[in-house]
């Protein structure tokens, strides 16, 4: 099995691209300028965070999704990988849409660093963090598509996480059965 194939490599690789994400989130992704009648002439940057705001949320989603999916049974591993798949789509486009227009982006950020409400015309250049940003989640999204591929599902955490001498049947399932989960018999005869 090659070391690229193994859920545990691939979690890690989806680890590794969010916290590349996370940290380009306090970098700065912009800077500009303003030259606007009251304020006269005066530069704005941002960070990530300002500019691709939910950026972060969505790379702690990504990595959620694929501890869940390495470690849960067929059915919420696929939805699992489903919902990391969006996250990932999500965060792409949020990055992408600072690369594309950063104008539009920093042009509230501005009005607001300047007290005011709206947007100011500005004239942006775009830092290297974002295109850091874009790789960190495309490196997430081919280790979930790794682990989409993955040939046998997990079947859960194994049965060494339960209780010593218990069944693995659950407190809830012997409730159901009519059985109390928390009687162990009868005090031993001394």
């Amino acid at each position: 099995m090659s070391l690229l194939r193994r859920r545990g490599v691939l979690v890690l690789l989806v680890i590794l691209g969010a916290l590349v994400v996370v940290v380009t989130a306090s970098r700065t992704w912009l800077t500009g300028s303003v030259d606007d009648v009251v304020l006269g002439a005066r530069s704005v940057d941002a960070t990530g965070a300002e500019s691709a705001s939910g950026m972060v949320a969505l790379a702690l989603v990504v990595v959620a999704g694929a501890v869940a999916s390495a470690t849960a049974g067929p059915r919420v591993r696929l939805v699992a990988l489903v919902l990391t798949g969006c996250a990932i789509l999500a965060g792409l486009v949020t990055v992408a849409r600072v690369v594309l227009d950063p104008e539009a982006v920093l042009g509230p950020i501005a009005a607001a660093a300047a007290g005011r409400t709206g947007s100011l015309e500005t004239h942006a250049s775009v830092a290297i963090w974002p295109w850091i940003a874009m790789l960190g989640f495309a490196l997430a999204g081919s280790a979930v598509a790794g682990l989409a591929g993955a040939k046998k599902a997990a079947t859960g955490l194994s049965p060494r996480y339960e209780a010593p001498g218990r069944t693995p049947e659950s407190d809830w399932d012997q409730l159901s059965a009519g059985e109390d989960p928390t009687d162990v018999g009868p005090p031993p005869r001394t």
